[in-house]
């Protein structure tokens, strides 16, 4: 080995130890993205989303992609609005909940109907499933392309009343925030309430509503436990979370470009999954009786779901939550899913 191509091997490896940028990423043209992401107060915006552009983006590019990049609380956003925004080119790239933008379309809230995963393992599977329907489904609707996709930590019900099972929410008012939800709470005999998360704890207080559904370290931010005394552990959904782009943006982008981003977005998903994990255990904790890493433990009980009460549970999946959303969904739309994502959940939506 000549001289010459021994220092280019050197200068190589030594630039490899030191992170260098990847494959590429020193030709691709320097871009500045506008970016909406999610609740600013809360881990996926604080750990995933904001680290993503301000980090892992620019170091993967070598300095060449950034971002102006805001959350929906500054700038004043509903969660349902983003993806309007997106399709109207106001920002590059948007971060949401699938559950938010459904507003109608069956086939993308069946990406998160209640009760459908019980763990991680099996939403998982659901998503890679149904992946390319939800991504199909947005270029179809939004003009937008999916290019990630990652769960929120499980949804749970808290209540200021006794229960002991699904089968106690009968009678309830509770806080729900998605169509599929309302048909859980109904088909057990509840009633459902819409409202914000900024309303829940008020509403919690003065008996508005008995129980409110999120995730556990949501609840707890949301000082949820100093009213709350009951947590019931049945997973009613895992909100999917989705980063998408502008499809006129990524049609221009060069394959350089495009791949580097595809990359950091694959190791962005794979920290939001471990983090949606830590944040369910987490919150779950800090609720009950902790450890908290995050204050005092609230000191709510944690109920037991015996086997009854899962029956009761499938029950309500099967013969409320799925019929319902097949008549919305249509026959078309059902056999698809039955085929991607119910077959993924071990399930069998209705073709009505």
């Amino acid at each position: 080995m000549n001289r010459k191509l021994l220092m280019v091997v050197a200068a190589a490896f030594t630039a490899a130890l030191a992170g260098a940028p990847i494959s590429g990423s020193a030709e691709i043209p320097a871009r500045e993205f506008k970016v909406v992401g999610t609740w600013g107060h809360l881990t996926a915006w604080q750990k995933i989303e904001s680290p993503l552009w301000a980090e892992m983006m620019p170091e993967a590019s070598g300095g060449k992609l950034t971002a102006q990049a805001i959350p929906i609380t500054e700038a004043g956003l509903k969660g349902y609005e983003v993806i309007r925004l997106l399709k109207l080119n106001v920002f590059d790239f948007a971060h949401g909940l699938v559950g938010y933008v459904a507003k109608g379309n069956g086939l993308i809230e069946g990406a998160d109907l209640a009760g459908m995963a019980q763990d991680f393992t099996t939403l998982r599977d659901i998503h890679s499933a149904y992946r390319e329907t939800i991504d199909t489904t947005f270029q179809e609707t939004f003009d937008a392309k999916v290019v990630a996709l990652h769960p929120w930590p499980p949804s749970l019900v808290y209540c200021t009343e006794p229960v002991a099972s699904v089968k106690d929410l009968k009678g309830k008012k509770i806080r729900v925030h998605s169509a599929s939800l309302g048909d859980y709470v109904e088909g057990a005999g509840g009633t459902s309430v819409t409202m914000s998360f900024g309303e829940v704890l008020p509403a919690l207080q003065k008996g508005v509503v008995d129980c409110a559904i999120t995730d556990a370290m949501s609840a707890y931010r949301g000082k949820w436990h100093e009213v709350i005394k009951y947590v019931v552990p049945s997973k009613l959904a895992y909100s999917v979370s989705f980063t998408a782009v502008s499809t006129k943006l990524w049609a221009k982008l060069d394959a350089e470009t495009r791949q580097v981003m595809t990359d950091t977005f694959a190791k962005m998903e794979e920290k939001a999954w471990a983090a949606a994990i830590d944040d369910d255990k987490n919150g779950v904790n800090c609720l009950t009786t902790g450890p908290c890493p995050s204050g005092d433990p609230g000191g709510a009980t944690l109920v037991e779901i015996d086997a009854e009460g899962l029956a009761a549970h499938q029950n309500v999946l099967q013969n409320v939550v799925l019929k319902r959303w097949a008549e919305r969904c249509g026959a078309d739309c059902v056999k698809l899913w039955n085929s991607t994502a119910g077959e993924a959940a071990g399930l069998v939506a209705p073709v009505i």
